[in-house]
């Protein structure tokens, strides 16, 4: 074979392999990124997983549209610190055996339904919310309570939070236009018997429906330019225009009630409800504490499908960095 033939020949040969791999065969498919990134296990608890998929599963039940909010890196970032602990007692709940029958699921996802129609339902994720609930109510809170004794003597230690100031009841006419609101101030100067009159049918603010009345009022509790004047009034007193950034404002008083000390009897709900949160509180942040001791459990940071803030966070997490609960900080991947 002379060397023209030869030429030829290994001419035709790479023409033919090159149309093969550029026309033949089909390229594999493309990995769906969102896919492969939900696939990342962000959380490890004494060998089981987590992935970003079941963060998203768990804030949309939880928190709805907030899943896909990459940009508010930080409001996530205080999600997936509920969710890490959600894992945690879920886990051993689970441990203990904790159970929660159908019909608790179908009554919890009928509440939900119930305020939104369009919100998808996992009845996985909302059985592992009622078995956290549960386990929370039957292991952590069971002892928790608060008795009359202590509340008497948080109210002895505290009489200067339950002396109550001067009080005014105050209601206001508020409107767009000055014009119009001067006019309605000088028909009301002689007249101040049809201020809730004027008010349902004239003013702009949301109390309107009531005839303007806003409640009772100590100082302190208004913008400083509307409290100047309503305190110096008398009662059934018409206010001279008040301007704000709404509109233009009028007011009256109906009554004022004397600095005075509230008894025992009227604050003794509201000092239990305070007492309990804290012990609530106190009860659950060294249940958790001890659970973290206890299992072997890693958060995967540099995973997650956004980028986490810290700014909340323990000392000495780093987002390209995996944490124990131990409080061990380890490169990612260890």
């Amino acid at each position: 074979m002379n060397k023209a033939w030869l030429l030829l020949l290994l001419t035709v040969l790479v023409c033919g392999q090159c149309k093969r791999k550029s026309g033949g065969d089909p390229a594999p498919p493309q990995a769906d990124p969102v896919a492969v990134t939900d696939a990342k296990v962000i959380l490890t608890i004494d060998g089981t997983t987590r992935t970003n998929r079941d963060l998203k599963r768990f804030i949309q039940l939880q928190y709805g549209d907030m899943v896909e909010k990459k940009d508010n890196g930080r409001l996530l970032s205080r999600l997936f610190d509920v969710f890490c602990e959600q894992q945690l007692i879920l886990f051993e709940a689970d441990r203990q055996g904790i159970q929660v029958g159908d019909d608790a699921v179908d009554a919890y996802i009928g509440e939900i339904q119930s305020r939104s129609k369009a919100v998808a339902i996992d009845q996985e994720i909302v059985r592992n919310v009622l078995k956290v609930q549960e386990y929370l109510l039957s292991e952590v809170y069971k002892d928790v309570a608060i008795g009359d004794a202590e509340v008497a003597a948080f109210y002895e230690a505290h009489l200067d939070e339950f002396r109550k100031g001067e009080e005014i009841e105050l209601f206001q006419i508020m409107v767009a236009e000055r014009e119009k609101l001067l006019k309605i101030r000088s028909e009301l100067v002689g007249r101040p018997s049809r201020f809730e009159e004027i008010a349902r049918r004239e003013s702009l603010s949301p109390e309107a429906a009531r005839g303007g009345a806003m409640g009772f009022f100590e100082k302190g509790m208004l913008p400083q330019e509307m409290e100047e004047v309503v305190f110096s009034l008398k009662v059934n007193e018409i206010s001279p225009i008040v301007e704000s950034p709404y509109g233009f404002h009028i007011f009256k008083i109906s009554r004022k009630r004397r600095s005075r000390m509230q008894l025992l009897a009227a604050v003794q709900d509201q000092i239990k409800s305070k007492l309990l949160s804290a012990k609530l509180e106190s009860a659950y942040a060294s249940f958790l504490d001890g659970l973290k001791s206890r299992l072997a459990a890693q958060v995967h940071y540099d995973q997650l499908y956004f980028a986490y803030n810290d700014s909340q966070s323990a000392p000495g997490v780093n987002n390209d960095k995996t944490e124990d609960f131990s409080g061990r900080v380890s490169p990612a991947g260890d």
